[in-house]
């Protein structure tokens, strides 16, 4: 089975080429940042751990912001922007490497709506993040699956997660994010669960861009997920020499099967793409490398 599999994702590579140099979306060595009705996507290397920035039409939203280890950098790549004020800031699930950094950018920047998943971590970090928010007058919102926001060009809708789970990793706030015919998911941590709750919602989960759960881990980025959303790129945040040995070998072989040309922040650090609604034009190419993480003591 898994070798018929692989004869179709072959053929579906090579397919995919070809739709790749009709539909514009491509790797841009004049690569520039956003103009006016762009939407440019960082995803940022904040070691093992993810936080994605996106900007469009002078507005601002943060998906994570890392652990605290990476506080610093995210509010200097932010201050390096020009940015003073998050639209949406952004907290997938309340683990440390999600959550930390998001507490500095409370600190430094204007926010104007916090969304988050409506579950209670036991962690002090979590009280940390919650009574910053609450001394910067900000409820946290908790949206429920299909809740649609406008964002700059274009919006940006809760995929899950549908229920609240005893695996915080399950209960990360998933979004895709749309401009033009341009769509991007952000999963968190989401593993195999939430990813069939998902699929059996019925929404169209299909996107150019694919941010790879849980840093690659062989928890998520199932075969039904792949398929389900048939990514043209895959991003993939962790950090070097990870102590998880992020990514999985099992990920990465399933990526590497169906073909998906990868981006790594391991290999590449922080890494742009840029979307005018048609096109996506990238920062550097894929580097398309499908090894296993390995820790190194």
């Amino acid at each position: 089975m898994r070798f018929i599999r692989t004869k179709i994702r072959q053929s579906w590579l090579l397919f995919t080429a070809f739709l790749l140099m009709t539909v514009g979306i491509c790797v841009n060595s004049d690569f520039v940042l956003a103009a006016d009705g762009s939407m440019t996507v960082h995803f940022l290397d904040v070691g093992q751990g993810l936080s994605i920035l996106v900007e469009s039409e002078g507005q601002t939203l943060l998906y994570d912001g890392g652990p605290r280890s990476a506080s610093s950098y995210v509010v200097s790549y932010l201050q390096e922007k020009k940015i003073d004020e998050i639209n949406y800031l952004i907290s997938s699930h309340y683990d440390e490497d999600h959550l930390g950094g998001l507490i500095a950018c409370l600190n430094n920047f204007e926010v104007e709506n916090i969304l988050g998943s409506d579950y209670v971590h036991t962690s002090q970090l979590f009280n940390d993040f919650m009574n910053t928010a609450t001394a910067n007058a900000i409820s946290v919102q908790y949206p429920s699956v299909g809740d649609t926001f406008e964002f700059g060009t274009g919006s940006f809708t809760v995929m899950a997660p549908s229920g609240i789970s005893q695996n915080s990793n399950d209960n990360s706030l998933v979004i895709k994010l749309e401009n033009g015919s341009n769509s991007f998911i952000f999963t968190g941590d989401a593993e195999e669960t939430s990813e069939q709750d998902m699929i059996s919602t019925g929404m169209n989960l299909d996107c150019d861009v694919l941010s790879v759960g849980h840093h690659g881990s062989a928890s998520s980025t199932t075969w039904d997920f792949l398929e389900a959303t048939s990514p043209s790129y895959a991003v993939i945040s962790c950090g070097i020499n990870n102590q998880y040995n992020h990514p999985s070998a099992d990920t990465m072989g399933r990526l590497s099967d169906m073909g998906i040309p990868v981006f790594r922040t391991d290999k590449q650090g922080t890494i742009i793409a840029v979307s005018d609604g048609t096109n996506i034009s990238w920062s550097q190419e894929p580097c398309n490398d499908y090894s296993s993480g390995m820790y190194l003591c």
